[in-house]
């Protein structure tokens, strides 16, 4: 949604209008590698801007990852150590994980890394000493930069790179351009890959998660990527716009 549907508090005027054109007639769901906040909060911020859809039509990476772990792991009363805002911690909780922190954390079944926007060394130091004790290792996504009014910011991706180097190891990463998290959008939609549009703002994760997944992508020039970019990039998404509004 970042980079599609707004910049930060900052609506993309042209795709609220597309979505609130489409999203009767047709399977929409809103994808966001963005931890950070819930899907509660999403809805309220969406809404704020003039477009209004439940929480089943979004998705977070926070859910992907829980559902992941939900799926493949016994997570009742498991100890996770999460690098993450409230919305990743609320899908942990929600499927059972107790959240430690300071020393009970070094000890932690699981380390979970997503977009920390108060990180700090100590936190690092955590997730690096219960992950060399063999704790299960999962990331919401691995974006190394985030959209914003004023430039670009560090991602959850570059706090993973700090955790994967001094851990020694390499985290299971969900979100997008992983395939894990696009075949739960399309089993969330009941929808065909061969059916399905993806659009997004960013090559490295939409388009290649897209074209991944066997969907047709479609990149909007209002985020990250730039037009220049494609020339160097496989693969080249199918569609290239300016604005959602284009297609119409």
């Amino acid at each position: 949604m970042d980079g599609v549907l707004y910049i930060n508090e900052q609506p993309i005027t042209s795709a609220i209008e597309f979505i609130n054109r489409i999203k009767e007639d047709r399977n929409v769901l809103l994808l966001t590698n963005n931890s950070r906040s819930t899907r509660s909060q999403y809805r309220e911020k969406l809404a704020s801007m003039g477009l209004a859809v439940r929480e089943d039509q979004i998705m977070t990476s926070s859910l992907a990852t829980a559902g992941y772990l939900a799926e493949n792991h016994d997570t009742r009363n498991a100890t996770a150590f999460a690098l993450g805002g409230v919305g990743l911690c609320e899908e942990l909780e929600g499927i059972g994980m107790r959240l430690v922190k300071d020393d009970a954390a070094r000890r932690a079944e699981f380390v979970v890394v997503g977009w920390d926007t108060e990180l700090t060394y100590e936190k690092l130091k955590i997730a690096c000493l219960a992950l060399r004790a063999g704790a299960f290792f999962i990331a919401t996504n691995s974006d190394a930069t985030y959209p914003s009014t004023d430039g670009v910011w560090p991602g959850a991706g570059a706090i993973l790179a700090a955790v994967e180097t001094s851990a020694s190891r390499s985290a299971l990463v969900i979100g997008k351009p992983h395939i894990i998290m696009m075949q739960t959008a399309l089993a969330a939609i009941g929808s065909n890959a061969d059916c399905t549009l993806m659009i997004g703002d960013r090559l490295d994760t939409d388009i290649l998660g897209g074209w991944r997944a066997g969907m047709d992508t479609c990149l909007v020039l209002t985020g990250i990527s730039k037009r220049e970019d494609v020339e160097e990039f496989e693969p080249r998404p199918d569609l290239i716009v300016n604005n959602l509004m284009e297609l119409l």
